[in-house]
Parts: C-alpha cells; sequence; structure tokens
C-alpha cells in the first residue's frame, strides 16, 4: 500500500442537493478551510457555489468533485493542514474549494471542487482537467516526501 493515496471518490455529484450534501458533510471534520468564497451572514457558501455555476457560460451535470488525500503513516495536524492548503491553492484561481482534515481512523484530507469556475469564461473542472491538476498534486507530494510512494486512485 501507498504511502500517500490521493482518491478520486465515486459518484457524479449531479443531484440538485449535490452542494449541500458534499460541502455539509465536509465541514463536519475537525479543521475547515478552503478559497474562492467569503464566510457572511449574507451568503452561504453552499450558495456562493451556486452562483458560480449560475453565471457559468458553460453547463455540466457534474456539480463538485470530492477527492481524499490519505496518510499511510503518522503525521502531525500541522503538516497535514499545510498539505492541505498547498494542494487548496491550485484551484483557488479558477475554482472554488472547501477542504477539511479527518482524523477519524486514518488520517486524510477531503476537497470538495466546484466544477463550474467563478470566472464565467473558464470552462468546466471536467475529468480532464481534474487529472492534470492530480498529476500536479501527486507530482509535488512526491517532491516534498521522495521516500513515499505516491498513488493516484478513481473509486
Amino acid at each position: 500500500m501507498s504511502d500517500i493515496q490521493i482518491i478520486v471518490m465515486e459518484g457524479n455529484y449531479e443531484n440538485y442537493d449535490a452542494y449541500n450534501c458534499l460541502l455539509g458533510y465536509i465541514s463536519q471534520k475537525a479543521y475547515l478551510g478552503g478559497y474562492g468564497f467569503l464566510c457572511t451572514p449574507d451568503s452561504t457558501i453552499v450558495e456562493q457555489f451556486k452562483i458560480s455555476e449560475i453565471n457559468s457560460n458553460f453547463t455540466s451535470s457534474r456539480k463538485m468533485w470530492h477527492f481524499i488525500i490519505t496518510f499511510q503513516t503518522v503525521w502531525k495536524d500541522i503538516s497535514l493542514l499545510e498539505i492541505a492548503v498547498q494542494t487548496a491553492q491550485l484551484f483557488a484561481s479558477e475554482y472554488q474549494i472547501l477542504f477539511a482534515l479527518d482524523l477519524k481512523g486514518t488520517p486524510h484530507l477531503h476537497f470538495g471542487v466546484n466544477a463550474f469556475s467563478y470566472h464565467p469564461d473558464s470552462p468546466i473542472l471536467s475529468k480532464e482537467i481534474l487529472d492534470g491538476y492530480l498529476k500536479n498534486i501527486q507530482e509535488q507530494l512526491y517532491r516534498q516526501y521522495p521516500n513515499m510512494t505516491v498513488t493516484l486512485l478513481y473509486k
């Protein structure tokens, strides 16, 4: 088994409540962060993700992508949060992303990425575009942790 696994979770996240379900699930974890939205009483994160979809010049049935990065060795929480921030920053200039550290069981990071960019003319986050981001994350983790194996999996 790999020391670090990047796992894209199954599902198309096409249902009308995909934003509510995935973002709600991630927001229940131990530590939370993200990019591309504001935390205000006037508009929820879910509403802000939906606004990107509404304003996009593209259409897609997929609303979200969900992936995790899981670690087979003991890590300090701060190191995991640094990895989460570095990973989320890769998406931040184009796509909204919410992440959280989950300490239940094997430590892992959850990421929920909006398939719609907050730039109306930017393309939908397709599987091909996501693959590019994930390969970049994999390479970044290899460089940071050269003595560990990093695998990319689709469930």
